[in-house]
């Protein structure tokens, strides 16, 4: 958010505009609640381009009454009277689109903005925050707004557009029955046929904003980790995954613009066949001397004059469209699960004070349950595919296994489930062949462990955190060598007693992530889960890490959810999750499917 304007004297900066109720039931219940918000600007903006609409009509009208009474012998006054109401028209359109035109940007411009703020409440908000990523809720929260927000500065002049086709009606209609009755008929047709071809555009709208966020995506991981690309050689394997995902977000927007284009183009084709067949009627009326000269000026010039309105109207169905596509972008954020932040908190307050020790006492390394973990036709979805990723496999007891999927949404989610934090939508989540929902939460905390990629730091010191769920200080030593945090007491300035600060802001966010390593490996829990642990840590050292985690792990279960070459080369088995199905295999025998290289190498 902008910082305030200072200003001078008793000008006040604008106040941040109230949220309200967010309408998140569906994508079409979104847009008009983002349009209700700004309904004194539409209303005033619809007024007065509907009143310029109407003066701009009127014009060939009156012109067609000065033509008239100047055939039918009328005097000066009268012409001069029908030249002044001409004028007078003139000036009542004029200023009539200026002050709506004002009217609409106002509406255009605060739409989108609100559209943003909604987004930011829920992003930043108490409830959790979401887990899309960050390049993701960039392009939703940019480009989707600017889409909602342009159909509010577009609902106005299509308002307008509606008026003066129905006001043009009922004036040919004075003029003629047939004539009128062709117009309406037209009308109808025509409207029918470009709703009828919106719906193509609604699809590849929605296609080329996924696509155009997953470049962004993509973007932001690999500045990211430039560092560890550049410590393993593979930048250019990164750069040439950018490439493909930027060249198919291209061909998607190209998609999106040609059906646009087509749109328009078949509406300017029925509008042409329309205006043929009017100006065709009011000949063979005009012959038939049904019209006299006057009317028939006015006739065709209200047809010619109605082919703006219907390209509006043609250009509004589409940016309906594209603007529906982008709502229903907006709602998946705002109706989605929260992420795990402030619940990691709470989970990592609840386990230190009974977790660790029932993790010990009652589990230990050979206690209740082997480990072992199950998916069953599990659901997780991704950032925007309407049909879900499905993980189908099994991580055996006392193994370290790796979890490599592209999507970073669905890849997420997997920790999410073993946590608890939600169920899938279908499929099962097994541990040692129970379903985990039947489990008792005290029960399956005692037996896993998660650890989400953002790690949540408790108040207090390195070494207050480093001890947060251990039983015993050996545990302590054995997993702080082995996530290299013991690195980390020697870096800081007071060594343990350091204070970690807010959430771990004292520290690095390669400091971070060891030291949240470290204490779940000091709980040494049956089963744990890792998302991520070390992105923000150079090659060398998160080889290293991932080494003595695996020896230190020896025997128990340990599931990574990572795309990191270093944790997947020392698991015993990887499952590489896509679109097609599941993969089992070690490391080195994916590392032949071009697939599985372009992820891991991202």
């Amino acid at each position: 958010m902008a910082a305030p304007v200072l200003t001078r004297g008793p000008r006040r900066t604008p106040a941040r505009p109230a949220t309200g109720p967010v309408p998140v039931g569906s994508s079409r219940q979104l847009l008009w609640g983002a349009l209700r918000t700004r309904r004194r600007d539409l209303l005033a903006a619809s007024v007065l381009y509907s009143t310029h609409q109407l003066g701009e009509s009127m014009v060939p009208v009156v012109i067609g009454l000065t033509i008239s009474h100047a055939v039918d012998h009328g005097s000066r006054a009268s012409i001069g009277l029908w030249l002044g109401v001409l004028a007078a028209d003139f000036v009542l359109l004029s200023m009539s689109y200026r002050f709506g035109a004002r009217a609409s940007m106002r509406a255009k411009q605060h739409t989108g903005h609100q559209v943003r703020m909604w987004l930011t409440d829920r992003v930043v908000g108490p409830a959790g925050g979401v887990s899309h990523p960050p390049g993701d809720l960039l392009s939703r929260a940019s480009s989707d707004a600017d889409r909602v927000g342009a159909y509010a500065g577009m609902f106005a002049i299509a308002v307008a557009a509606a008026v003066v086709l129905t006001a043009a009606t009922a004036v040919l209609l004075s003029f003629s029955l047939l004539l009128g009755a062709v117009i309406v008929a037209g009308t109808a047709v025509l409207l029918v046929a470009q709703n009828s071809a919106s719906r193509l555009l609604r699809r590849r709208s929605g296609t080329e904003q996924h696509q155009r966020a997953r470049a962004t995506t993509l973007a932001e991981d690999l500045v990211r980790g430039l560092r560890v690309l550049k410590g393993i050689g593979a930048q250019r394997n990164a750069a040439d995954a950018y490439c493909r995902a930027s060249r198919t977000a291209g061909a998607a927007s190209l998609h999106a613009t040609s059906s646009q284009a087509t749109l328009a183009s078949v509406g300017a084709l029925l509008t042409g066949l329309y205006l043929t067949a009017i100006t065709g009627l009011g000949g063979w009326l005009a012959l038939d001397g049904r019209l006299d000269l006057g009317r028939l000026v006015a006739a065709l010039g209200l047809a010619q004059f109605v082919i703006g309105p219907m390209r509006v109207l043609s250009g509004a169905s589409a940016a309906y469209a594209r603007a529906l596509a982008s709502a229903e972008r907006v709602r998946e954020v705002l109706a989605s699960e929260s992420a795990v932040q402030d619940a990691v908190q709470v989970q990592v307050q609840v386990q230190v004070q009974d977790a660790a020790q029932q993790q010990h006492t009652a589990v230990g390394r050979g206690g209740k349950g082997a480990g072992e973990i199950a998916f069953a036709g599990v659901a997780l979805g991704g950032a925007a595919d309407r049909a879900a990723l499905r993980l189908e496999a099994v991580v055996p007891a006392g193994t370290m296994t790796g979890v490599v999927c592209g999507d970073p949404v669905a890849a997420a989610r997997i920790p999410h489930l073993l946590a608890r934090e939600h169920d899938p939508s279908s499929g099962t989540v097994l541990l040692d062949h129970v379903p985990i929902r039947d489990l008792p939460l005290d029960d399956l905390r005692a037996r896993v462990l998660v650890s989400p990629h953002e790690a949540v730091l408790l108040p207090g010191t390195v070494a207050d955190n480093l001890a947060a769920l251990a039983a015993e200080p050996a545990a302590v030593e054995r997993a702080a060598a082995a996530a290299f945090a013991d690195q980390v007491v020697e870096a800081v300035p007071a060594g343990e007693r350091t204070p970690v600060g807010d959430r771990g802001e004292a520290l690095s966010g390669g400091q971070r992530q060891r030291v949240a390593l470290a204490r779940v490996l000091a709980a040494a829990p049956p089963v744990l889960v890792l998302h991520d642990p070390t992105t923000a840590v150079d090659a060398v050292t998160e080889a290293g890490i991932a080494a003595r985690v695996g020896r230190l792990r020896q025997g128990l279960t340990t599931l990574v959810v990572t795309t990191s070459p270093a944790w997947l080369a020392r698991c015993d088995q990887v499952v590489l999750l896509t679109p097609g199905g599941c993969r089992v295999a070690p490391h080195t025998a994916l590392l032949g499917e071009d697939a599985y290289r372009e992820l891991v190498a991202r």
